[in-house]
């Protein structure tokens, strides 16, 4: 009889604990939406950390103060001394295929933008990888993030959706739960007008189209940040957070309100030779370079700045600072952003990260590139709208950029820019700070951040914040569907000082972007490209000695040259390089694609005529 009653007994206690296991919400969620992770407790108790990523648009290497710039960036620059800084972080030289690689792990061509939808050539449109939009066999971080527990918030430029913002690959479809964003790949920072003829500039919030926010008036970093803190501030229950802010500076056209103009005008009247030298001086004292290391001629060589009228040098000067002024402006709104998580208790446990998609601004004047959709009235159509005269640069009736004589400041001591694969286009500024690192900003001292000299890649970033978050790689499936991979590598021992470099010394990483290509391996790249940017040979350079790419080493290394270059053949083939061609495609890259060449000065100041655009006509 007490045998009955004991069997009696348990039976009924199993069959309450699985009817509990069945029935309680709270508790299924803790057992399955954190199963991969490494948290301890319920939701209210998650004590992952939460991610903060900053993404830049188009800095150049040396623009903020961390990486030697004269531009006042005092919150990057405490953010440098409460972490590190990453000096030899590499990506691709143009916008949306470096997020979509930077967002996924996976390379560009694989992920839906082999090409952009700028500059697309007509036998690549259609073929696998060339949709010109995130496609659907690879998935974000914020998707996993999310689907792990996290919250996912994005606040700015999105870039990734194409020309016609396909269904199904908005932020709010690719794992941001909140999301204001910006769909295209640039526009004007104070209003709607677009940065380019034809294009129309839409604005989400989550799943639906809206009007600019702010009364077309509201500057572009103060728009993404207030309402990136909004998100924030709505965060209280408990679960970390992923929150990626991506600013549209400095991106052109460049604006900014106007207070600080005038200070970087007096600065940047030196003009750019000094500037450049200058950066260059403060980067080895940082201790960037070897000290025998001298600053050489740049590729392509610059048009001296005293060969300049006064007049150009006046036009230029201001170009300068409006972008200067950018720049300064968007640090002053990360620091709202640090300042938050400090006053909450938050920075701590946070992973800060700022990096920027790609090296530099278009090396094209802006108002000369060719796009191949834009007739040539339309682009004459698009002119009579600026006001670029000399006291209007920087408000939002005026378009301008740097062209490549700006690259030569932004990217010191490198050479090439956005769009070529030489360093001044793939190598950017990286700083970040880990969780459990409390803050020193505040202590006296100079600016001297702690350096990572190995090398990182665009793609690594993804499997980095999976790794902080204790979040398993997906393989190949997600949620039944298949996927490619992450390829990638995480950083995270790279951050925490346990290991000197993720990457082996015969590791190959390669890239082609508009024809022209690169291959890294240990300390070797090799570089190509094709016309109208170069001559279609292969050099080779050792970027630890000669980080500028002056000192072509092909011949002298002829095995290492072909092990390269038969890497990037099978490089090509695995993610489905299509080279372009077609007259009109080529028309609109040598637009934004000066010449590279080593004898003769090919960049000059043929753009800076003030008095081409000088329309007193008002943008609507």
């Amino acid at each position: 009889m007490n045998i009955n009653f004991k069997s009696f007994f348990i039976f009924w206690v199993l069959f309450l604990i699985t009817l509990s296991l069945t029935l309680i919400p709270s508790f299924k969620m803790f057992t399955f939406s954190h199963a991969q992770t490494t948290v301890g407790g319920l939701d209210d108790l998650d004590t992952r950390p939460n991610i903060m990523l900053f993404l830049g648009d188009d800095f150049g290497y040396s623009d903020i103060g961390a990486f030697g710039g004269e531009i006042s960036t005092p919150n990057l620059d405490n953010l440098a001394k409460d972490g590190k800084i990453l000096t030899n972080y590499h990506t691709v030289p143009v916008c949306s295929p470096a997020r979509v690689a930077l967002l996924t792990g996976v390379d560009h061509h694989i992920g839906g933008i082999g090409s952009m939808y700028e500059l697309i050539a007509e036998n690549q449109i259609g073929k696998p990888g060339y949709e010109t939009w995130i496609n659907d066999r690879v998935v974000t971080v914020a998707q996993l993030l999310r689907d792990s527990g996290y919250h996912t918030y994005l606040s700015g430029k999105w870039h990734l959706s194409g020309n016609h913002f396909e269904n199904g690959t908005w932020p709010y479809d690719k794992g941001f739960e909140q999301s204001l964003t910006l769909l295209n790949g640039g526009a004007n920072h104070f209003n709607d007008f677009p940065e380019t003829p034809l294009e129309k500039i839409t604005f989400a919030e989550n799943d639906k189209i809206i009007p600019r926010p702010g009364n077309k008036t509201l500057y572009s970093n103060e728009l993404y940040t207030d309402k990136m803190i909004e998100f924030l501030k709505n965060s209280t229950d408990g679960k970390p957070f992923f929150a990626y802010l991506s600013f549209q500076v400095a991106h052109s056209p460049f604006q900014s309100p106007q207070e600080l103009v005038a200070k970087y005008e007096n600065i940047n009247s030196a003009g750019w030779d000094k500037i450049r030298e200058d950066r260059f001086e403060k980067q080895q004292d940082l201790g960037f370079w070897n000290k025998d290391m001298k600053l050489p001629d740049r590729i392509p060589p610059n048009q001296p700045w005293e060969d300049l009228t006064q007049e150009q040098k006046d036009y230029a000067s201001r170009i300068l600072a409006v972008r200067a002024s950018m720049i300064e402006n968007m640090d002053q709104n990360i620091g709202k952003v640090i300042q938050y998580l400090k006053d909450t208790g938050k920075y701590d446990n946070t992973l800060i990260v700022f990096v920027s998609d790609n090296g530099t601004s278009e090396p094209g004047p802006l108002l000369s590139i060719k796009f191949s959709s834009a007739s040539g009235s339309e682009m004459e159509s698009f002119v009579n709208q600026v006001n670029n005269t000399l006291s209007n640069l920087g408000n939002g009736s005026s378009v301008i950029n740097y062209a490549a004589w700006g690259s030569a400041t932004s990217d010191s001591p490198f050479s090439g820019f956005k769009t070529s694969e030489y360093e001044g286009g793939t190598r950017v500024p990286f700083i970040f700070k880990e969780p459990g690192i409390t803050s020193a900003s505040s202590s006296a001292g100079e600016l001297n951040p702690e350096i990572i000299k190995t090398f990182a890649y665009v793609k690594d970033l993804t499997p980095t914040f999976l790794e902080y978050a204790g979040v398993q790689q997906p393989g190949s499936s997600y949620n039944g569907m298949p996927i490619h991979p992450i390829m990638g590598k995480s950083l995270k021992s790279l951050f925490n000082g346990t290991a000197y470099s993720v990457y082996g010394p015969d590791e190959i990483v390669a890239d082609e972007m508009f024809n022209n290509t690169a291959v890294f391996m240990g300390d070797w790249k090799a570089i190509k490209h094709e016309p109208p940017m170069g001559d279609g040979k292969w050099q080779l350079h050792n970027i630890a000695d000669d980080p500028t790419e002056i000192v072509d080493l092909a011949d002298q290394n002829p095995e290492i040259m072909q092990k390269l270059i038969s890497a990037y053949d099978s490089y090509a083939k695995d993610v489905g390089v299509v080279i372009p061609r077609g007259q009109a495609y080529y028309e609109g890259l040598e637009s934004v694609s000066p010449p590279i060449n080593q004898s003769r000065v090919t960049i000059t100041s043929a753009d800076i005529i003030p008095e081409q655009f000088s329309s007193e006509t008002p943008v609507p």
